[in-house]
């Protein structure tokens, strides 16, 4: 298959100089399958060259960023490239990002939030996947949930949530070039029980509107953009021999109290209209996941599923699961069955190869690799995916079948989908999972595709 044997030095290489060289490249980040490029100006880019080098699945351009699919070998090669480019805190505060400034004012918003929250990803899919080792042994091995070591490990999977806003708003200062540290800072004297969740607190003699900034990212997200633009103006107009002292004093005394009085109760009313949002879609049942099932491809194929990720982690930690996310188990199980249909069906001993491996790597975690080598290429199987996805999507409303962690999902991320107290959830997301990829590979089957 395509990169198994990837020169991960070499490839990078090779990518910042058909990107425009690293003076092109002003921000580098990565998700768990996709290299992602702030370019000063795309049109340097040579895409067709990328999609040719070796590991390389594909190329999307979307909300801001130059996206390189690569798979799951991306953080290896994203090691390599890092060591080649400057990071984003190296380069020039005031430096322009030409291309961003022809971007929607939606899509740098939409940009801001992904670059914001997928950083995190790892660390919420460690805690997803230890929240579900931890109900698969209170549920099937009847393990006393009261036990030290299971409260311990149950505090190591809740501290992913509760101190998510503490990440997302480093991984926000990082992206608009601000201090992540004073970002970080101010956001965990927020989460502390001095002031998460506390009413009838006062500052200034000023009353402050209870809000909970535990695992609430919103206030995070709104608080950066504002604290760096004050930061911009302290660096420039402060004398450079104390900068280093007074920078960080204002920018803590001048953010504190404004995310206190302003900026955390907009973040609490827009997180609650957001979940009320999501309640919303939800409720509709069967009818919402068909539709949301079957666009979750289409949203891979274009890069822009992890901005839908706020919206999960929001449902997630104001109701305790989500449902939303379960489009991700039709969409990538479909994907999964298509690639495999492709395998079995194909004459072609390249498509037989690439269906077989890109199929079973879906199965157990990795769609990119699948939707850009296989489905995409020979086009029909994509519509057999979708087909598969919206039927199951129907499924997966009809019975309620919620996740209660995030993780890629897959057959062996399905202990996501045990509730705390019963196993029926679980084993209707099984059944979701199974008929996903059955049909995903049926309707491939029957639609046929043109190897030529």
């Amino acid at each position: 298959m395509k990169g198994e044997n990837m020169d991960y030095k070499t490839t990078a290489a090779k990518i910042v100089e058909l990107v425009g060289g690293k003076e092109n490249i002003t921000a580098h980040t990565h998700c768990m399958t996709r290299l992602r490029l702030g370019l000063t100006d795309k049109s340097k880019a040579n895409e067709e060259a990328l999609k040719k080098l070796e590991g390389i699945q594909g190329v999307v351009y979307k909300g801001g960023q130059y996206q390189i699919v690569i798979g799951p070998d991306v953080e290896q090669l994203y090691n390599e490239l890092a060591v080649l480019v400057p990071n984003a805190e190296a380069q020039k505060v005031v430096e322009e990002n030409l291309d961003e400034q022809k971007e929607s004012i939606w899509n740098r918003v939409l940009s801001y939030i992904s670059g914001s929250v997928t950083p995190a990803l790892p660390v919420l899919i460690g805690s997803g996947m230890i929240s579900a080792i931890l109900a698969l042994c209170s549920n099937v091995f009847k393990v006393d949930t009261a036990g030290m070591t299971y409260q311990l490990f149950n505090t190591l999977a809740n501290a992913a949530y509760t101190y998510l806003p503490v990440l997302v708003a480093f991984a926000a200062a990082r992206r608009l070039k601000t201090n992540e540290y004073v970002a970080a800072f101010i956001i965990l004297a927020l989460c502390t029980g001095a002031i998460s969740g506390v009413a009838d607190l006062k500052i200034f003699g000023l009353p402050l509107t209870t809000v909970k900034y535990t695992s609430n990212i919103v206030p995070a997200l709104l608080m950066v953009p504002v604290m760096a633009l004050i930061d911009r103006y302290i660096v420039k107009y402060s004398p450079k021999s104390i900068v280093s002292i007074i920078r960080p004093t204002i920018l803590s005394v001048v953010m504190f109290p404004l995310t206190l009085l302003v900026l955390g109760p907009i973040g609490t009313w827009i997180g609650s209209a957001l979940a009320n949002f999501c309640v919303r879609i939800t409720s509709l049942g069967g009818v919402s996941m068909v539709i949301l099932s079957a666009l979750h491809p289409l949203l891979v194929m274009v890069g822009m599923h992890t901005v839908i990720t706020p919206l999960i982690v929001n449902e997630i930690t104001t109701y305790g699961s989500s449902l939303l996310f379960s489009k991700a188990l039709a969409g990538n199980l479909a994907i999964a069955g298509a690639a495999l249909a492709v395998g079995v069906k194909a004459k072609k001993a390249e498509n037989k190869s690439a269906g077989l491996s890109t199929g079973v790597t879906a199965l157990l975690s990795v769609t990119e690799p699948a939707l850009y080598g296989v489905l995409i290429r020979l086009k029909k199987p994509l519509i057999g995916a979708l087909i598969g996805a919206a039927i199951t999507g129907l499924f997966i409303g009809i019975f309620d079948i919620r996740a209660y962690a995030t993780a890629s999902c897959s057959f062996l991320t399905l202990p996501i989908f045990m509730a705390p107290d019963s196993m029926t959830n679980f084993y209707m997301a099984v059944a979701a999972a199974i008929i996903a990829t059955v049909l995903g590979f049926l309707a491939t089957w029957l639609i046929g595709f043109d190897e030529d």
